[in-house]
């Protein structure tokens, strides 16, 4: 038993695990639909607003495919990096740091939308030594390291963002490198770590504006139980805060944009926030574990279909292991460790919170949002797996390696759909592909009128999936007028009016009457198409 214990300890099993978690990273990186989010990374990086992003296209004009998936690849058009930091800069965002690195990125790698992934990929690679020592600094444990970041790694909730061209892998390398450089700060009298922490948390904020609760929390440990300090950190937090200083007005001058802009997190049911809260605190079971649909909130407030009563147990299972380990940090762990948990997490949960309740909204239900809150579930798991395993309790290498096999396991079934679970209207627009793709010389009548009502930006992410170079598009304006002469010249396999709105509908039945016909294809969602070689009546 004991030469069994001493192998549990070694890394070579961690490692892996790692190297197994490393390599599904590059597993269908470029398989899943590449969703308007991530076509708003690209829109970013080129420094012009998604609202004059349209006004590339010309209206009542017929054009090619090209010209559309061309507004995606950067090095086409040209940009000088000076002119896109003008334009991010000068725009309203709360991750600029993210698209100005992308800026360089993809003047190095690439500018096809794999290559913004590869970015993610590449964050999430450098964060795992600074895990290690974070982890390693908080605990004293090498062990407690390598399960901290062999269970990262096969994280599917880490590997969803670690294949999504989006911020989240960038901010969340910038917590796990500020929490360990403060952690260092506070026991090391040397001035370079102040420095550094100091940049880091400049660069933090620039990567996202939530990291200033993180900030707050370490400013709160400071003041109650590092109490010599405070002059010191003071400084540097002041330093940290006249740096991002002009992206505060930046925000403050802008609020009402942005607020327009979370908007969609706003509920319009009159259901009570605290399920909502409760909701929230429940779902940490997504950190090991992909399932489809929310079977807890299910069980709780809806009702439970049949085919989620395998889904509720890993969920519920998951669930206890958490919170086991959170009762038996609070119980077992060092008073000092203990307090710096608790006080980085306090802030961004109970932040959200009191938004949600002011905005009447439900954001903290965002996973996304609470980056910090996974990697302190992570850190109390490790230290509870640790503890037990360094003292030989096989079983809870068990429940470790179940984690392990669950998660690895949810990130290759996951890697199978070419669709986020957050995009409803994925399947869709995926079928729309197949379509117009196939088709000899379609032409596609629209005005962005899109399900999610996200306009250009979402019909990008059509254009982007359409692999036919055969394909040509006439942006329309709702009142365009004398269409058919538009398409004199030209002979088009099928035409097509897509993601339409009402009123360019109205108008373009009242030119060609019952040459348009409303198509019913299963899987795909509104559809109308002009045949101009039928008889009129």
């Amino acid at each position: 038993m004991k030469k069994i214990q001493q192998f549990l300890q070694k890394p070579w099993l961690y490692l892996l695990i790692i190297a197994i978690g490393i390599s599904l990273k590059f597993y269908h990186l470029d398989y899943r639909y590449f969703w308007f989010d991530e076509i708003c990374t690209i829109q970013h990086t080129s420094g012009i607003p998604l609202y004059q992003y349209s006004d590339l296209i010309p209206e009542n004009e017929i054009i090619s495919i090209r010209q559309y998936k061309d507004l995606l690849d950067l090095k086409k058009q040209n940009y000088s990096l000076g002119s896109e930091l003008k334009g991010l800069y000068t725009s309203t965002n709360l991750n600029p740091l993210h698209y100005t690195f992308l800026m360089i990125w993809y003047r190095i790698v690439g500018d096809k939308p794999v290559h913004y992934r590869l970015f993610s990929v590449l964050c999430f690679l450098i964060t795992l030594p600074f895990l290690f020592f974070l982890t390693r600094t908080l605990f004293r444990s090498d062990l407690a390291a390598w399960i901290s970041v062999s269970l990262y790694s096969v994280s599917p909730f880490i590997h969803m963002y670690a294949q999504e061209a989006r911020y989240c892998m960038f901010w969340l390398f910038f917590i796990v490198v500020i929490h360990y450089l403060f952690l260092r700060f506070i026991n090391e009298k040397k001035y370079f770590l102040w420095i550094l922490y100091a940049l880091t948390g400049i660069l933090a904020l620039y990567a996202s504006v939530l990291s200033g609760l993180i900030l707050f929390g370490h400013l709160v440990y400071i003041c109650i139980f590092r109490k010599k300090l405070r002059i010191k950190y003071s400084i540097t937090l002041l330093i940290v805060l006249a740096a991002f200083s002009p992206w505060i007005i930046s925000i403050i001058e802008n609020r009402e944009e942005i607020m327009f802009a979370l908007s969609w997190s706003n509920r319009e049911e009159e259901r009570s926030i605290l399920p909502i809260i409760i909701n929230s605190e429940l779902y940490y079971y997504r950190f090991f574990i992909n399932v489809k649909g929310w079977p807890i909130w299910s069980l709780l407030y809806d009702k439970l279909s049949p085919n989620q009563h395998f889904s509720l147990f890993f969920a519920i299972s998951i669930l206890i292991i958490i919170y086991s380990s959170i009762i038996y940090f609070f119980r077992k762990a060092r008073k000092e460790t203990l307090y710096f948990i608790l006080i980085i997490l306090l802030p961004t949960l109970t932040f959200f919170w009191i938004s949600d309740l002011i905005r009447n909204a439900w954001s903290g239900g965002v996973i996304r949002y609470k980056l910090n809150a996974f990697i302190v579930i992570l850190l109390i798991i490790s230290f509870l797996m640790h503890r037990k395993i360094a003292s030989g309790k096989i079983v809870y290498y068990i429940l470790y390696l179940g984690l392990v096999v669950i998660g690895s396991y949810s990130i290759i079934n996951a890697s199978g759909n070419r669709c986020f679970e957050v995009y409803s209207n994925c399947d869709s627009y995926l079928n729309e592909s197949t379509l117009f793709s196939e088709a000899q010389k379609p032409l596609l009548i629209t005005d962005y009128s899109m399900n999610l009502g996200l306009g250009f930006g979402e019909f990008l992410t059509l254009t982007n999936e359409y692999e036919s170079e055969s394909i040509y598009i006439l942006r329309a304006s709702p009142n365009i007028e004398n269409v058919e002469k538009i398409l004199t010249g030209s002979e088009y396999s099928e035409i097509y009016i897509v993601h339409a709105s009402d009123e360019l509908i109205k108008n373009l039945k009242s030119q060609f009457g019952t040459r348009m016909d409303s198509l019913d294809i299963e899987g795909i969602n509104s559809l109308w198409q002009i045949n101009l070689n039928k008889n009129i009546d």
